[in-house]
Order: structure tokens, then sequence, then C-alpha cells
């Protein structure tokens, strides 16, 4: 099993490169401080085409989230497939006018430098992308109360209930038939 994801593009060998990692954890860069990546295993197969670079891959994750209503951890499983399409820097873009449309083809073309291709970037940025918009630990989670600040999912709220103020509070008093 593979240990180091930077692949130097002179090392392929022209029938290609298959490489499995099975702990990748410490390797990808931290995201932040309400993420953390565990139980990373990846596998990339890299193909040459002159000087372009064909990269399929597949990475599996354990991710530990903070939940955005009730601030406790969980975690989720992550596991995707991707493709790349690396050309050298040098490159990339370099024919198209400054005011050019990228189309579809175009847009999936990433670069790599120095004759090295950082595969923990790869593997980082699709376990990225797999991540929820908004992080949750249960659908049902009711969050913290904004006044007194207990688990709503634990322990009802002892906080007082306010009768709404401002000029539009009598329209709560309504019934609608």
């Amino acid at each position: 099993m593979q240990t180091e994801t930077r692949i130097q593009v002179a090392d392929i060998p022209e029938e290609g490169l298959f490489l499995n990692f099975t702990e990748l954890s410490h390797l990808i860069p931290e995201v932040d401080e309400f993420v953390e990546i565990e139980k990373t295993q990846g596998r990339l197969e890299i193909h040459k085409s002159g000087r372009d670079i064909e990269i399929s891959g597949h990475v599996k994750s354990r991710v530990f989230l903070c939940c955005d209503r009730c601030l406790k951890s969980f975690s989720i499983q992550v596991e995707t497939p991707f493709f790349y399409l690396l050309q050298p820097k040098a490159d990339f873009g370099a024919d198209l006018e400054p005011d050019h449309q990228l189309s579809n083809d175009e847009i999936d073309v990433y670069w790599y430098e120095d004759g090295e291709i950082k595969g923990e970037e790869l593997f980082r940025e699709q376990i990225l992308l797999q991540l929820p918009m908004r992080a949750l630990c249960s659908e049902t989670c009711k969050g913290l109360c904004p006044g007194c600040g207990v688990d709503l999912n634990e322990t009802a709220c002892q906080c007082a209930k306010e009768e709404p103020q401002g000029p539009f509070a009598v329209l709560a008093q309504l019934k609608v038939s």
C-alpha cells in the first residue's frame, strides 16, 4: 500500500499507475476547526496522454462535523468516485482569450506544476465537495434555546415566553378559518 500521495509525472509508466492508500487522514491538510477527517482510504488510477494526465479515483472517509443547530459533534461517511484531467500549469489556458467563456469540457480541466501531482489535494477536495451545506446531527434536531442556551433535544426550556412586540403583533392573535 502507498503512503506518499505526491506523484512525479516523469515517474508515471506508459501503462499507467495504480495506487491504493489505506490511511490518508494524516496527509490531508486540516479543513477547519469544525471538520475532522478520519479513517480515509483512497485509490488513484493515473494515465499519461502526452503532457496531459487523466486521473480516476475513489475516496472513502469518516468525517466529524459540528451540528449547526445544537453544536454537538457527529460523524458521516463520505464515499465518492472522481475524475480529473490535469495539464501542466504553463499550458493551462495559455491559448484562451481573456473574455473566453469556458465550455463544459474545459471547466473540468485542472493543472499541475513543477512536474508533480499532489494527490492529497485531490482527495481533500473530493471530501469537501461531499460535505452537506448545512451540517445537522439529525433532521429533527431542535437546536439550542436562544434565550438560555439549553439543548432543546435533551431538556425543555425554562425561559419565560414573551409576548410578541411590534406593530404586527396583533396579527398573531388572528385565527385563520
